[in-house]
């Protein structure tokens, strides 16, 4: 077992809860930059992207709050660790950084979402 695995497998945070979170980050990612009303177009878009792949994940992952149950939870958990990073990283790389409002919510998402991924108990 890889050192990421095995953190992966100790976190505090059962993955009932974790499964619980799911579906209202995939609502936060998906009205998130409607309701705040981004002038970035891409902003919008990766977030409205990943707010429809936090859907699926949440919807699909092997764990008693998945529905149809096919995505192994530690897929879910590597998926999870990619787009919280991911977030934390595009407004710098895509340019957005100069609105501030799309550039708080990307980073307070995104390392919201890590700590809750990396203190998630991935069985």
């Amino acid at each position: 077992m890889s050192a990421l695995n095995k953190l992966m497998t100790q976190g505090i945070i059962p993955p009932q809860v974790h499964g619980v979170l799911d579906y209202p980050l995939a609502a936060i990612l998906i009205a998130g930059p409607l309701v705040l009303d981004f002038d970035d177009r891409a902003a919008t878009v990766i977030a409205l992207v990943f707010g429809a792949g936090a859907a699926i994940l949440a919807v699909g992952t092997n764990w008693s709050t998945g529905i149809v149950r096919v995505i192994p939870p530690i897929l879910h958990g590597y998926a999870d660790i990619g787009v919280t990073l991911a977030l934390i990283v595009l407004p710098f790389a895509v340019g957005f950084t100069g609105e501030t409002t799309a550039l708080v919510f990307y980073e307070v998402v995104g390392v919201g979402g890590l700590l809750a991924t990396l203190a998630t108990r991935f069985e």
